[in-house]
């Protein structure tokens, strides 16, 4: 075997390698662009921060409480001031002769 062919074999099983690589890298990058492979990330992810959150929850009940009492005061509020609001009494409008809209 001449030294050219033995390049060309060498260059030849590099080249499978290299293609061996690139497909195992794009099938890497395909699981890792699948919606369903995202999807299933994102959950795990919310359900470990869930699950850290129901722990600090449980360890700390009273500001728990008082984060929630204060959440729902601010969604509330609007109403809550409308009912301690005082009202403008009515002033009857008293309209002289020669004002706007009416003969002198």
């Amino acid at each position: 075997m001449s030294a050219a062919d033995e390049n060309l074999a060498l260059a030849q099983t590099q080249a499978r390698a290299a293609k061996a690589r690139l497909d195992e890298t794009v099938g890497a990058l395909r699981d890792r662009v699948d919606p369903r492979t995202i999807a299933r990330h994102a959950a795990d992810g919310l359900r470990e921060q869930g699950e850290v959150a129901a722990a600090v929850a449980q360890r700390n009940p009273g500001v728990v409480a008082a984060i929630l009492t204060a959440a729902g005061v601010l969604l509330i509020r609007r109403p809550m001031m409308a009912l301690f609001r005082r009202k403008k009494k009515s002033v009857p409008h008293i309209t002289r002769k020669g004002a706007k809209g009416y003969p002198q």
